[in-house]
């Protein structure tokens, strides 16, 4: 890609460990020049033992690769996208540091609840994945806008193809991404006289640790074991593989670059043909 983000800050939520799309997204940023805000919770919250959360110590290891391998500035925040405090202290002081924001990377999500059928959902995992998912999308946005406009800006939101496609036994993420696919095109239109643009990307199977805590939930549920549970998943895409923390932070990338600068408003799937509906 050619195009050269030095002097241009790029801020991913949900980019505390190495192994998430977070952290894919924040080191082909880097590499392409740009300085990087990574945020995500400043504590483990209790959550699923198949799922690895990120933390602030491991957020400041990030900081310092990032910063030895590309010359770049880095920054760690701790930000709860469920508390509007929380993400106003982020953006200010993304502000005293840099005095501005050029990329903003909706990344940080969520599932608890799951895996549970609609009909038997448990109430506060629903509003806590709409919480996480949707709304965190508008609070960040809402914080991070005053520091975007005046130049070409862009957003992404990280949705789902389950946000275009049922997901079984996890509705609440399912909805919840459809939304922030909804989100994003009216803010592409709200914001185009800001010189801001906003898209969606639709991960399909990805391999991260939160697909392997995933698969390993699957496995459970239907009686099988985790190997069988992704293979079951992989024959179902075409290109007969997942994809790759790398191949996410790449279309990324792109949809900030100026090779991009006619696109707004889309949500792109990146599944390897699993999903081939727009």
């Amino acid at each position: 890609m050619s195009d050269d983000f030095r002097g241009r800050t790029a801020l991913i939520t949900g980019a505390g460990k190495f192994t998430g799309i977070g952290y894919g997204i924040a080191a082909g940023m880097a590499a392409l020049g740009a300085n990087v805000v990574l945020t995500d919770l400043d504590r483990p919250p209790e959550g699923d033992s198949f799922i690895k959360f990120g933390s602030l110590d491991e957020m400041g290891r990030i900081v310092e690769r990032l910063e030895a391998d590309h010359g770049i500035e880095a920054l760690a925040l701790g930000m709860d996208v469920t508390r509007t405090d929380s993400v106003e202290a982020a953006m200010a002081a993304v502000r005293e540091r840099f005095g501005r924001l050029d990329f903003l990377f909706n990344n940080a999500g969520g599932a608890p609840g799951a895996p549970s059928p609609v009909h038997e959902y448990d109430e506060t995992g629903w509003l806590k994945t709409f919480d996480i998912n949707v709304h965190g999308v508008y609070r960040v946005c809402k914080a991070a806008v005053p520091l975007m406009k005046g130049r070409a800006s862009a957003i992404v939101n990280i949705a789902s193809r389950a946000g275009k496609t049922p997901a079984r036994l996890n509705g609440a993420y399912s909805a919840s991404k459809a939304a922030v696919i909804m989100v994003t095109k009216v803010m592409a239109q709200e914001l185009a006289e800001e010189g801001i643009r906003v898209n969606a990307v639709c991960p399909g199977l990805i391999k991260t640790d939160l697909q392997e805590g995933n698969l390993a939930l699957k496995a459970i549920v239907f009686s099988t074991s985790v190997e069988e549970a992704e293979n079951r998943m992989t024959g179902m895409v075409p290109l007969g593989r997942m994809g790759t923390i790398d191949e996410v932070a790449d279309l990324c990338a792109y949809l900030v670059s100026s090779r991009s600068s006619y696109i707004t408003g889309q949500a792109i799937n990146i599944g390897g043909g699993m999903l081939m509906e727009l």
